[in-house]
Parts: structure tokens; C-alpha cells; sequence
């Protein structure tokens, strides 16, 4: 039973991405935030979570407790997505790429942006 406990909250969590929309507010953000910190929490306390049983099972038990843990992290990602939180678009990388050229070397002389045509 312990080990389904992550698994009981996909329901509840699936309704509240439902109810939370995809705006950008202080409401969707907050619970998004605890979407993320209960399996991370869950995840990182599960030794203590594991003591009190014993068994044959208890391997089965854990891995079932992680993945279903990992599942809710990927409804959070997806929830993260949706509200355009994750940068997975090129346009969200444009700081960081590299200007174009038309037919020549770009370079910098005496701040001023010139252009070198090629001597091809």
C-alpha cells in the first residue's frame, strides 16, 4: 500500500492541471511548484519511507514507489511545457546563438560593425 501512494495522486493531479489552465498567474505557478516538490520530497525520503517493511517484495515495493514517483515529475514537466515554461524552442535560445554572415566575415573595427566581402 505504501508503494501506491504515488500512484493514488495521479488522479488528483491530473484534475488540477485540468483546473490550473495554462496561463501564466501566481495560482497555476504555485501549484505546478508542488507538483514538482512532493515526488522530489517523496524521492528523497524513501529510505525512511522503506524501514518498517520487510519481505520478498520489498525490492518490487521500491521500484514501483520510484516510478511512480518519476511519472508525476514527468506530469509536472508536461505541465511546464504547456505553460511555456521550458525552453525548447530555438527562438528561446537567441541570446546564445551566433549572428548570421551574408556573403562575408563579420568583424568589429573601431565599434563600428563592418562588413568584409570574400575575395572569392
Amino acid at each position: 500500500d505504501i508503494a501506491l501512494v504515488p500512484l493514488k495522486q495521479v488522479p488528483m493531479n491530473l484534475f488540477l492541471m485540468y483546473m490550473i489552465g495554462n496561463t501564466l498567474s501566481l495560482f497555476p505557478i504555485i501549484m505546478t511548484v508542488m507538483m514538482f516538490k512532493s515526488p522530489f520530497s517523496s524521492l528523497f525520503s524513501y529510505k525512511t519511507t522503506f524501514q518498517k517493511l520487510e519481505g520478498s517484495h520489498h525490492i518490487l515495493q521500491k521500484m514501483v514507489f520510484i516510478l511512480s514517483n518519476f511519472i508525476l515529475i514527468a506530469m509536472a514537466l508536461y505541465k511546464c511545457n504547456a505553460m511555456g515554461l521550458l525552453p525548447i524552442h530555438p527562438s528561446d535560445w537567441i541570446a546564445f546563438a551566433l549572428p548570421k554572415n551574408q556573403d562575408g566575415i563579420c568583424c568589429w573595427r573601431n565599434c563600428s560593425y563592418v562588413l568584409i566581402e570574400n575575395s572569392s
